[in-house]
């Protein structure tokens, strides 16, 4: 990472925070009275003795705080989740600056942060406007990101060999990253012409573990991540007669230095003395890339009927990378054909190196047109076109070095393979929505359209096989597959007494997949909402939304039909929610709601299980959902200077159920089945006009469902349940400066 942009970042942060916490300036005046408590005007207008009339309004306010913890059960799964620390933490903080008669430097300054402290992000926002000449925007975030789950790339293999883990997987993280976006725009409130600049800076960075597979086995490795990216915009906006034009140019620089340096790989996940073993690792792989683009667009409304809305977004993206592995160990199994027998494995490896370098080159252009025509006070008409043309230029020389010698340490061999390959890949789209609204009356309307797309895809190979150390060649390739979506879309809208509000929509369509070609997909959308306002004080909400997505396992080439029966696939999904929010009056009121994801995937494949004469199994995967969530919330003023803040989120997923996976007689079958629970408390108590104290409790519960798939025989599905359980309760002090009541 360059530490000198990391250091900008924290020191921008760090001078907003500071910002945001300061005090009001030096002349804020006697805050004016509460409205419950009006005083005449001469009160009002008068400032106190010894003091002038700011030109501003303050009002801020920050809460600082503690919060503890205590985690019982996996303390990996628990990082990984929520990340939670102990220790002081600001809670959030506001600053808010504006001017009251509009001729100082600044009409509006805006601070905010959130997370800052024990939590595993934290943000701030900075918003300055003065409305005749620029209006800035900035944020800055910063998350960290910890991933280390037993259920993750951690391989099962039967006794004697290697148990899966049951504290880790092999795919760990304990990251780093740090965002920003800054836009400034110049003439704001301009109405013929303004202009935009803007900034983004994204840095990560950290440790990983990554799973690698060399010389016949697969080996855990310490990764060393480190990358970054800034991006660049300037941009105008204008208007000429009835058009509104704009128009930026963006520039994206980025670089990947991440490399690993690990001097005890040691044995793979087939332990066994004939396998490969590593006693050194050292990969470096730097990337560096750029991508410029330009943004067109153009909107007008004519007549104020026909409004019409252009856009062309023109792109090339290039990048190089440099791919060197450098290796030890013995048995090792360098895949080469023709090699001295008598140095194939048993051997020992001296020196193994693979190198891969090559770039690629992604030119794009992106065009859409929408034309929307009212054509009475009733009925609208509207047509989308998109154009999308994309080509992948690529290629890459390897070459390899392997110095082995026998057992003993005799009849050395140098090996050095070599190799290059070009691919080329051309992508054009065309798709087209034509969409028709009626309205009966304020009550009632309806939606009908028509959505028609056809995709091209051209590709082209020329080279050897990178993919072995041998390198064969490859016989030069180049085929082209064109296909169409065809789908049909409607919608009821209807609001059959006062404050009732019902909608349907329904999209039915087939579309095929351009990169893999498999068959059509055949499916249907569903969509139904309503909303119920029974009062002001009262409403509910509810929506159902079905997904059914599937390949009918065939596919039509030259006009003959070539069956994939074997190779379907089926996805469903059934989402159902509501809600209500209940204001009982000042003092108290509720919200909650009941939601279930329900989901069924069913796939044939092709799988190994245990042995070599399992390895062509064909079988059928099945994926469950069975998701229930409940949230329930509450405010309540308990006593006059007491606020009661309380609520509860349970969220339970029954997974496959009773059912159990068969691998030997082709029945694959995974879920998540899991609770996870989350009730909190908050007491909130005005010590004064400026100082509120609170005190609050939070706790999680995560359980992971017991199930006999866990152990299936010998075949380990799961190493255990991650469950886990935490109490963090906290205190804080919330401050309010200012010349402003709050």
């Amino acid at each position: 990472m360059n530490s000198k942009a990391a250091s900008r970042l924290r020191a921008l942060a760090g001078l907003v925070l500071a910002l945001s916490l300061a005090p009001a300036p030096t002349p804020a005046q006697q805050p004016s009275p509460s409205p419950q408590k009006p005083a005449d005007a001469k009160t009002q207008n008068a400032a106190p003795a010894g003091e002038r009339e700011s030109d501003y309004t303050v009002t801020s306010s920050v809460e600082l705080g503690y919060r503890g913890l205590r985690v019982n059960g996996d303390i990996n799964k628990y990082q990984s989740d929520l990340n939670y620390k102990a220790g002081p933490r600001v809670f959030d903080s506001s600053f808010l600056m504006k001017s009251k008669s509009g001729d100082g430097p600044l009409d509006t300054l805006l601070v905010t942060t959130t997370g800052w402290g024990a939590d595993p992000h934290g943000s701030v926002r900075v918003t300055a406007e003065n409305s005749d000449w620029f209006r800035f925007d900035g944020s800055y975030r910063r998350f960290r990101y910890f991933r280390h789950l037993n259920n993750i790339v951690n391989p099962n293999y039967a006794p004697p060999s290697r148990q899966a883990n049951p504290v880790t997987g092999q795919r760990g993280y304990d990251t780093r990253q740090q965002v920003g976006d800054f836009d400034l725009t110049l003439l704001p409130k301009n109405d013929r012409v303004r202009f935009n600049i803007g900034f983004s800076p994204t840095r990560y960075r950290g440790p990983a573990f990554t799973h690698y597979r060399n010389g016949g086995d697969e080996f855990l490795a310490l990764s060393n991540l480190d990358s970054r990216a800034d991006d660049w915009r300037l941009g105008a906006d204008w208007k000429l007669g009835p058009v509104d034009f704009s128009f930026q140019q963006g520039f994206r620089r980025f670089k990947d230095e991440s490399y690993i340096n690990d001097q005890n790989v040691n044995v793979g996940n087939n332990p066994t003395p004939s396998n490969a073993a590593l006693t050194r690792l050292e990969r470096t792989n730097p990337i560096e890339g750029k991508v410029d683009y330009s943004r067109f667009s153009a909107h007008t409304l004519l007549a104020r009927r026909l409004d019409i809305t252009g856009r062309v977004v023109y792109s090339v993206a290039t990048n190089q990378f440099n791919f060197l592995d450098t290796f030890a160990g013995t048995n090792y199994n360098t895949r080469i054909t023709n090699i001295p027998g008598a140095i194939n494995p048993p051997n020992v490896l001296t020196l193994g190196q693979q190198n891969f370098v090559g770039d690629t080159k992604r030119p794009s252009t992106l065009a859409d047109l929408g034309v929307t025509y009212l054509a009475t006070g009733r009925f609208r008409i509207s047509n989308t076109f998109r154009f999308e043309t994309f080509q992948i230029n690529g290629g890459a020389l390897y070459n390899g070095l392997f110095n082995l010698t026998r057992a003993n340490g005799t009849g050395a061999v140098s090996l050095r393979p070599t190799g290059f390959v070009h691919e080329w890949t051309k992508y054009r789209k065309f798709l087209n929505t034509v969409e028709g609204d009626y309205e009966f009356n304020n009550n009632y309307s309806i939606r009908l359209g028509y959505r028609y797309g056809t995709r091209r895809i051209e590709r082209s190979l020329l080279g050897t096989n990178l993919a072995s150390n041998g390198a064969p060649a490859i016989a030069p390739s180049a085929h082209e597959e064109e296909n169409q979506t065809h789908g049909f879309i409607g919608g009821i809208k209807a609001r059959p007494v006062k404050g009732w509000t019902l909608s349907f929509d329904v999209e039915r369509g087939t579309a095929d997949n351009v990169f893999t070609r498999v068959g059509n997909y055949d499916y249907w959308n569903f969509r139904a909402r309503s909303r119920y306002q029974v009062s002001r004080n009262l409403r509910f909400n509810v929506g159902f939304l079905t997904r059914d997505n599937s390949n009918p396992g065939e596919v039509i080439h030259d006009g003959t039909t070539i069956s994939l029966a074997d190779f379907g696939v089926e996805m469903k999904s059934r989402v159902f929610t509501s809600s209500f929010d209940w204001t009982a009056n000042h003092r108290l009121s509720f919200s909650g709601g009941y939601s279930h994801n329900w989901q069924e995937n069913d796939a044939v494949v092709e799988y190994a299980f245990l042995s070599t004469a399992n390895s062509a199994i064909r079988g059928r995967s099945l994926y469950f959902m069975r998701n229930h969530f409940f949230h329930f919330d509450t405010v309540a003023q308990v006593l006059p200077r007491a606020t009661l803040y309380a609520s509860y989120r349970v969220n339970k997923d029954l997974g496959q159920g009773d059912r159990v996976s068969a691998p030997a007689q082709g029945v694959l079958i995974s879920s998540y089945p899991m609770s996870f629970q989350s009730p909190e408390a908050r007491l909130s108590i005005r010590i004064s006009r400026r100082l509120d104290w609170n005190l609050g409790y939070q706790y999680f519960n995560y359980n992971e469902s017991k199930l006999a798939a866990y152990n299936l025989g010998n075949y380990i599905v799961s190493p255990r349940p991650q469950n886990y359980n935490a109490h963090l309760p906290y205190v804080s002090l919330r401050f309010y400066f200012g010349n402003s009541d709050r």
